[in-house]
């Protein structure tokens, strides 16, 4: 993207240099060289044009391939199960259920297998971030009743090293118990959270 902005600027640069030099030979009334810078110019633009098209094309189909690779290897998926990997560490699905959240509202509870692959110590929403929708709006995450034990709740917030692995869970609020979700997981690794990498998979809530 930045190559073809360079490309871009330097055939506009060329087009305002050229003009300049054909406004001034036009003045001196040499029409016998302005001939020839003008079809220079005409050749270098359209040299500069086809190549910048040519870069175009190629990175639309690098960006197709990209994005077939994702579907393939999950990059979205509807049916299969949350795997999600990057340097930084991975995060598995392991299983959900329906809850009551600390203000008595009906929530799912959404369980990984988190394992940290860095050098430093992280927690699982330094790496990924997991989000649940129902009926197409994006649900609250909350949090269990202040009165129930939930440790996988708890090493939510718990740093890890590397190589160290523990369940962790996730909370939200539901619309209501009969619909299914989609929880979708972005991968947020510092190789990765600009190119929009996520995992979906739908979970039946009966």
């Amino acid at each position: 993207m930045e190559g073809r902005k360079l490309k871009k600027r330097r055939t506009w640069i060329i087009a305002v240099l050229m003009m300049s030099v054909l406004t001034a030979c036009g003045s001196e009334g040499g029409t016998s060289q302005k001939e020839p810078i003008e079809q220079e110019v005409k050749n270098d633009l359209q040299e500069d044009q086809e190549q910048i098209t040519a870069d175009e094309a190629g990175a639309e189909d690098n960006g197709a391939g990209e994005t077939g690779a994702e579907e393939n290897g999950g990059g979205e998926t509807d049916s299969g199960q949350i795997d999600l990997n990057n340097e930084e560490g991975s995060l598995i699905y392991v299983r959900h259920e329906v809850a009551k959240d600390y203000n008595g509202a009906d929530a799912v509870r959404i369980y990984f297998t988190y394992t940290n692959k860095s050098e430093e110590t992280k927690t699982v929403q330094s790496t990924f971030y997991p989000q649940v929708f129902q009926n197409g709006v994006e649900c609250e995450m909350t949090f269990r009743d202040f009165m129930e034990t939930n440790e996988a709740e708890e090493n939510v917030s718990k740093e890890l090293m590397k190589d160290a692995s523990l369940e962790v869970a996730f909370m939200y609020v539901l619309q209501d118990v009969t619909n299914p979700v989609l929880l979708k997981v972005s991968d947020h690794s510092l190789e990765n959270i600009w190119d929009g990498i996520y995992q979906e998979q739908e979970l039946a809530l009966q």
